[in-house]
């Protein structure tokens, strides 16, 4: 018997080869015809799950959990595109770790792996994600290499609305996933929309229902208005016959209802046949009547200035339909307005004929100037109503520049008060006359703010003021003139101090001015200063000039010469304190001094200064009972003595003048005070 063993037939062998290669391939395509099925299954159980909600939130969900599973995916995010393109926002996220972090963070198109997928309209995955730097737009991508990503575009006849996103870690996604996510996009568009557009929809259902509301309490609220308004409200046909009138008509008109209203003819409200015809006359040609002032009667014949307002309604044709319209009883403006215009008159009558007084506005509605200014100035009002800048091309160029300062300071307070400014006007003959100008801003019922005032001619006043001021010059020349004489009696009498009184003068004004006092009280200090020893003149004349020390019964003579300076000088009426600054000149700070031991601010300030300017001359200067200190010297003492004998700032004030201002004494005695 032969032997059939397949090893020693080649062909069995090749032929089992084949039968077991084939019995493989079918085993894989049954496999892979399974997935496919399996695939297919969970596409159509997910799309049917998913088509039976229209709750937009509910959709994302079910899309998120019918995929991950599948796709051994631990997180999913879905996103939607912004109205612009340019920015995918987060809608639903499922994710161990960052979920709150990836809703709040919307992706941007041109650089996440998202935007990407929805630009190219194209699914994408991306298993190198975790180095790649447009991974790392999605919080909680790491930097390991293990991150993949899977995305596909949700797209709706070719226009794209979002994507779906999902992530894991580990094992490469492969094509058939990439194929298995795209399809399922695919497939879930549609609810997408749908859902989209029944969120739309019940927006709008809700949109409507809240405008229906809406109208309905605006209804409300006009029915509550039109009974509670003060003014007048009807509706007429275009014939005038009234159809309806609110409460406050009734009572204007002295009506007790509605129907009572209604049913009077219109004819009886009209005082006169021509004021009903000219009402009729502008209604058929212009619609309506806007703000008509109309005399009308009540019920009872008493007559009431009404303000009319009329609206005419008319239908997509053009067919009038009825006419609406707002009454206000202005009969109180009326009186009120007649009595204005009366009392407007009497003072227009009153200001045009007060002499000398202007009175004006501007910047308001109503600009005018009263007629008086013709007689002030030459000129008839009207020229300067016409023209605005008038006025002021008569202001005296030197002037102008002082009302700009003046009204710029005015300004600058709010424009709180008046505003008063002296100038030169130029009338009509040429010659300038003095105006005092006082203004007020004024704001009317209307909110309008506009300038008033009067222009007063003080040109009297002024040629007044001038000859005062040439007669208080003249007395200023007599009182130095009588001072002068003061001081050259003292200098006959001491020929040694001769001269010292006008240093001291020279040197006092000098601090009084580095204090910053006004010119007034340096010229009262001067004047002080230049008298301050007149007292000496009842000393005799060889105390004053004795070589050897004085004995105390002399000194106490010497001692005496502010007291009897200010004994002399009492009786002068100087307008200032000349005697008692004399009488204080030798206090000193401490209360140390004579006459009577001031101290501190209880001396006069002049005093004070008077008696640093003593002591610093008297030490400087040769004396016949000693040669000169040196001003050296005599700085040092009040240095030294500063806030004991001698006020401390007027010491630091004669201090700077001379070490750092160069300061010194006149060389020779002037012969001017």
């Amino acid at each position: 018997m032969k032997n059939t063993n397949t090893e020693d037939n080649p062909h069995l062998v090749e032929l089992n080869k084949k039968l077991q290669n084939e019995i493989n391939d079918r085993s894989k395509i049954e496999k892979e015809l399974q997935r496919k099925n399996y695939e297919l299954q969970l596409i159509l159980n997910t799309s049917r799950h998913i088509n039976s909600s229209l709750d937009l939130n509910e959709v994302f969900q079910r899309i998120a959990i019918g995929v991950m599973d599948h796709l051994n995916s631990y997180g999913c995010a879905i996103y939607l595109l912004s109205e612009d393109g340019k920015e995918l926002y987060p809608q639903f996220v499922i994710d161990p770790a960052y979920e709150k972090e990836i809703m709040a963070t919307p992706l941007d198109i041109n650089s996440s792996f998202t935007g990407k997928v929805v630009k190219t309209k194209k699914s994408m995955m991306f298993n190198d994600a975790g180095p790649n730097e447009a991974g790392f737009q999605i919080p909680g991508t790491s930097e390991e290499e293990e991150e993949r990503i899977i995305a596909a575009p949700f797209i709706f006849n070719n226009e794209v609305l979002g994507a779906i996103c999902l992530n894991k870690i580990g094992s490469y996604f492969s094509e058939n996933d990439l194929n298995l996510l795209d399809t399922f996009a695919n497939h879930v568009t549609t609810s997408i929309k749908n859902a989209q557009n029944y969120k739309k929809f019940q927006s709008e259902i809700l949109g409507r229902t809240s405008a229906e509301k809406a109208k309905e309490e605006s209804d409300e609220k006009f029915m509550n208005l039109r009974s509670n308004v003060p003014v007048g409200l009807f509706r007429a046909t275009p014939k005038g016959e009234f159809i309806s009138a609110n409460p406050a008509i009734l009572s204007m008109f002295g009506f007790d209802s509605e129907q009572e209203f209604l049913s009077t003819p219109s004819n009886a409200f009209y005082v006169n046949e021509e004021s009903k015809n000219n009402l009729i006359d502008t209604l058929e040609k212009k619609g309506g009547v806007r703000d008509l002032e109309i005399e009308l009667q009540k019920k009872n014949g008493e007559k009431l200035w009404c303000l009319l307002n009329i609206y005419t309604i008319v239908d997509d044709s053009g067919t009038r339909l009825f006419q609406d319209g707002i009454i206000t009883d202005i009969s109180k403006e009326k009186i009120a307005a007649k009595d204005l215009a009366k009392t407007q008159f009497r003072l227009a009558t009153i200001l045009d004929n007060v002499p000398n007084i202007i009175l004006y506005e501007t910047g308001g509605a109503k600009e005018f100037v009263s007629k008086n200014i013709e007689e002030m100035l030459g000129y008839p009002a009207e020229d300067f109503e016409k023209d605005k800048n008038k006025f002021t091309s008569l202001i005296h160029p030197d002037d102008k520049e002082y009302i700009k300062q003046k009204y710029s300071e005015w300004e600058k307070n709010g424009k709180s008060g008046m505003l008063t400014s002296w100038f030169r006007v130029q009338k009509k003959d040429g010659t300038y006359i003095w105006i005092e100008d006082r203004m007020l801003e004024i704001t009317d019922k209307n909110n309008v703010k506009y300038h008033a005032g009067v222009n007063i001619d003080i040109t009297n006043l002024k040629n007044a003021e001038e000859q005062l001021k040439e007669s208080y010059s003249t007395l200023q020349r007599i009182l130095e003139e009588t001072v002068e004489g003061l001081v050259q009696a003292v200098e006959m009498r001491d020929p040694y101090t001769a001269g010292h009184q006008r240093r001291v003068s020279d040197l006092a004004s000098a601090i009084a001015a580095e204090m910053k006092f006004p010119e007034d009280k340096i010229n009262g200090l001067k004047l002080a200063a230049l008298v301050h020893d007149i007292g000496k003149i009842n000393i005799p004349a060889e105390i004053l000039s004795k070589p050897g020390k004085l004995t105390a019964p002399e000194f106490n003579l010497i001692k005496m010469h502010p007291q009897t300076g200010y004994d002399i000088l009492k009786s002068i009426e100087f307008p200032w304190p000349i005697a008692e600054i004399v009488l204080q000149h030798q206090e000193r700070y401490d209360g140390s001094s004579y006459p009577n031991g001031l101290k501190g601010e209880d001396i006069l300030i002049k005093a004070r200064i008077l008696a640093v300017a003593d002591v610093i001359e008297a030490m400087s200067s040769h004396r016949p009972y000693r040669p000169s200190l040196g001003i050296d010297f005599a700085l040092e003492e009040i240095e030294k003595n500063r806030n004991i004998l001698y006020d401390p700032e007027v010491t630091d004030v004669c201090l700077s003048l001379f070490r750092e201002k160069g300061y010194k004494f006149p060389d020779a005695p002037s012969d001017t005070i």
